[in-house]
């Protein structure tokens, strides 16, 4: 197969190609590394390409970490729901998630404090909107009340640790997501609701 031409250094084309065809961009720097030709590479967009990377695997961890936390705090804090077993497994599902993405990428755990508090606030408002949802609102109005009085009753402050939001102590070698490791409260809750026989550490 013919190697894509390189354009000349600090030509155009390649920058255009950038926001054109994302694609055909990447192969030609590609190429361009394999080749060693400095000149062809688009350093700009490449460096900020880089840096996205960490980027994008932070927002997933953030992402699958906001998601456990409201069905912790739906767990936790909701009348009896028939999604409770639902959400327990989607919990498993995302947790697994999580840790691919630090096993994968074993330097965001230097991050993690800061990742974690992000995903604790963005996972309590989306818990406060789907407990009012749940509560079969009326009208709009109504809606607002409920989640008034969702947004009193939520802990204001993270009520769980790291470990018992990602199901296992992340800073330690070989550890990974424990399914029978729940928040006491939240393991209570499945053991009342469902049968379970999780321990309540």
């Amino acid at each position: 197969m013919k190697e894509p031409a390189a354009p000349a250094a600090g030509a155009t084309g390649v920058r255009g190609l950038y926001h054109e065809d994302l694609w055909s961009w990447a192969q030609q720097q590609v190429q361009a590394m394999r080749r060693r030709d400095l000149d062809a590479i688009d350093w700009d967009n490449v460096i900020e390409e880089i840096g996205d990377v960490a980027g994008r695997d932070e927002d997933a961890w953030v992402s699958y970490c906001k998601n456990v936390v409201s069905h912790l705090l739906k767990i936790h804090h909701s009348p009896n729901s028939p999604d409770l077993n639902h959400w327990r497994k989607e919990i498993e599902d995302w947790r697994g998630e999580m840790h691919g993405k630090l096993d994968r990428n074993p330097g965001m755990k230097g991050k993690l404090s800061e990742l974690l508090e992000g995903a604790w606030r963005r996972g309590r408002e989306i818990a406060v909107r789907k407990l009012a949802e749940h509560g079969s609102p009326e009208d709009a109005a109504h809606e607002r009340r409920l989640r008034r009085a969702w947004e009193s009753r939520l802990p204001a402050e993270r009520p769980y640790a790291l470990e018992e939001i990602a199901g296992y102590d992340p800073f330690a070698k070989g550890a990974a997501p424990d399914p029978d490791f729940w928040p006491a409260a939240v393991a209570s809750r499945l053991n009342d609701a469902l049968g379970t026989d999780y321990p309540v550490r």
